[in-house]
């Protein structure tokens, strides 16, 4: 399988030239952390996938979760945010 050539820009418009990757690991100061999955297995042809973490208590238990949301953006754009929920606001 052949990978996308991957340039990174950086904040004051530096292009850096990445090696090929299959991941991109995603990790805020805040938040939980996110996966970008370039041309993932389980998905057919030139594709993304992404991929949201959560948050556990020592005993595995799911304490928070994320949840994407897609908001439209201009003609071919399409905006993600990323939503923090916790488990004891779903029960209610």
């Amino acid at each position: 399988m052949s990978y996308p050539r991957l340039v990174g820009v950086t904040p004051d418009g530096q292009k850096v030239e990445l090696p090929a990757l299959t991941e991109i690991q995603i990790n805020w100061e805040e938040g939980l952390p996110a996966a970008l999955l370039i041309n993932p297995e389980h998905l057919k042809g030139n594709s993304l996938s992404l991929e949201v973490g959560s948050l556990e208590d020592e005993t595995d238990h799911i304490e928070e979760y994320g949840v994407l949301v897609l908001k439209p953006g201009a003609c071919n754009l399409v905006d993600i945010e990323i939503e923090n929920h916790r488990m004891d606001d779903a029960e209610d």
